[in-house]
């Protein structure tokens, strides 16, 4: 075949230009949008559903991570919802730590996956479930001059969903915190699940929920107390008081910590110092403050009163005689 003479004219110079102007082209080109490689992070499917029976993950399986190959802009706009990670689960057959197959295809025909995991490592199990009995943990005890009584979890036990080897020596716990507490406590509280005082969180508990009940009461006491008469009012006119003698002196006071501590001294009801004259004896009850009980209820006062004395009269004098 024999091309046209404007072909064939400089045909050198023409392919020189060609190439050149194709690799200005592909330079121009790479140039707003270069290939590209970045690294992608995967989560690995792993319903326990999808886990052939009895066999349950011990740990979740980390994500895997894919580098993947492509031009910037299809990079840029690549969800990680386009790569599809499939797991071999048929291949569980035993409990225990060990690989089984795995792969990874992209839904994105302009993106390369290179060198991509073929194979996942496991950590099974046997799934098994335990009855546990339900510890009441205090982490803060009740405010001064108030004690814990009974302690109840209702239900007491709670069965433990897991891996058999997760569920050795462990403790299904609820935390009360009572530092504010002054009456019974009710409530409803999660169950945790601890091993060897570490909290597992890739198990199951029925119920997660129990009541717990605790009995809260006073820290009952005991403290002698001073009694102090009182009384009311003045002396008659002309008498003034000389003394007050009453017994018992002090009384047992019984009642919470608390209000001991703020308990300096009980009195008596009042007694009127006016209309008394001479030596008065009488009983009158000792009021004691809410919630405090004492061993004496009464005292018995005697109050002395004087006469105040009438001064003697001024002598008048006798004039002196004027002399005549």
């Amino acid at each position: 075949m024999r091309f046209p003479g404007f072909i064939r004219r400089n045909w050198k110079l023409k392919v020189g230009c060609f190439c050149i102007a194709f690799v200005t082209w592909v330079g121009v080109v790479y140039a707003g949008n270069p290939p590209t490689t970045r690294v992608v992070s995967l989560s690995v499917p792993q319903s326990s559903a999808n886990i052939p029976a009895p066999y349950v993950l011990v740990h979740q399986v980390n994500n895997i991570l894919v580098r993947v190959g492509g031009d910037q802009s299809t990079l840029d706009a690549l969800n990680a919802s386009e790569l599809t990670v499939t797991v071999d689960w048929a291949a569980v057959n035993r409990a225990g730590t060990y690989v089984i197959p795995m792969s990874i295809t992209s839904s994105e025909p302009n993106v390369e996956l290179i060198s991509p995991p073929t194979s996942v490592q496991v950590d099974l199990d046997t799934f098994i479930s335990k009855s546990v009995q339900v510890t009441i943990v205090i982490t803060n005890p009740p405010p001064v001059g108030y004690e814990r009584g009974t302690e109840q979890a209702t239900p007491s036990t709670v069965v433990v969903n897991g891996p058999q080897r997760e569920l050795v020596a462990i403790e299904a716990r609820v935390t009360v915190n009572l530092n504010t507490q002054k009456a019974n406590y009710l409530a409803s509280l999660p169950v945790l699940v601890y091993s060897k005082g570490v909290r597992l969180n890739n198990v199951g508990v029925n119920p997660s929920y129990v009541s717990v009940a605790i009995a809260i009461t006073e820290d009952v006491t005991t403290r002698f107390v001073p009694v102090i008469p009182l009384t009311t009012g003045s002396p008659s006119p002309g008498h003034y008081l000389t003394g007050i003698v009453y017994t018992p002196l002090t009384v047992i006071a019984t009642g919470s910590r608390d209000l001991l501590n703020t308990l300096d001294s009980v009195s008596t009801a009042p007694i009127p110092l006016n209309g008394i004259f001479g030596s008065y004896t009488v009983t009158v009850a000792i009021v004691a403050p809410p919630g405090v009980t004492l061993s004496q209820t009464k005292v018995t006062v005697t109050i002395d009163m004087a006469s105040i004395p009438t001064p003697p009269p001024t002598p008048t004098s006798t004039p002196t005689p004027v002399p005549t």
